[in-house]
């Protein structure tokens, strides 16, 4: 966790947090491979998703990050109005694990949805998809967000939020999604169900 900071760092995620990716994904899943996915089915391991080996993963990753669909994916436009609440007081940054393939379309989606919020160089991308054997071997979130200072994740992934949690930041595990149901949540990991919640998690722990 970071010290010494007058104004502590909030580290938050794109997909399912920022960006409806679940949908905006099985959408484009469904017309271009026949798939008849739904936003519960989601998973982030695609080849789980797909029932397919890594091979063709490795094509369909390929195909879907370069068919430009992540720049049109919707946003909530609640999270704006929330971030500029919170930009009064936290330093805001962006902690994805998309791809740096789409590193420039990612950008501009940010600055295009959320004008004003984020710098150019407070969205960081953690790598950890950028080949799919990748995944087990890359850097964590929880291990970015410690090495830049961040005090808290806001992230839709339970491993997210307990990694960032179990090297001292605080997490919040935002949405009820499917793929993010569990019993009970360890210590300093919070679960908001939207925006609301998370400026109400803020607005408690500030006293207003």
């Amino acid at each position: 966790m970071a010290t010494g900071q007058a104004r502590p760092t909030i580290a938050i995620d794109i997909d399912d947090v920022l960006a409806d990716n679940a949908k905006g994904f099985v959408e484009f899943s469904n017309q271009r491979w026949g798939t008849t996915l739904t936003v519960d089915d989601y998973d982030e391991h695609w080849a789980k998703l797909w029932k397919v080996d890594n091979e063709e993963t490795e094509i369909r990753a390929n195909q879907f990050h370069e068919s430009g669909v992540l720049y049109n994916y919707d946003h909530n436009p609640s999270a704006h109005l929330a971030l500029e609440k919170l930009k009064e007081n936290y330093n805001l940054i962006v902690i994805t694990s998309r791809r740096t393939q789409v590193k420039d379309e990612t950008t501009l989606w940010v600055h295009e949805r959320f004008p004003g919020i984020f710098d150019d160089d407070h969205i960081h991308f953690a790598g950890i998809w950028d080949k799919i054997s990748d995944a087990s071997i890359a850097r964590t979130k929880g291990e970015l967000c410690q090495e830049l200072g961040a005090d808290y994740i806001i992230d839709d992934q339970l491993k997210h939020c307990v990694g960032a949690a179990k090297l001292g930041l605080k997490a919040l595990l935002f949405g009820n999604y499917l793929w993010n149901q569990n019993g009970s949540l360890p210590e300093n990991v919070q679960r908001v169900d939207d925006w609301s919640g998370v400026l109400r998690y803020f607005s408690e722990r500030s006293g207003q």
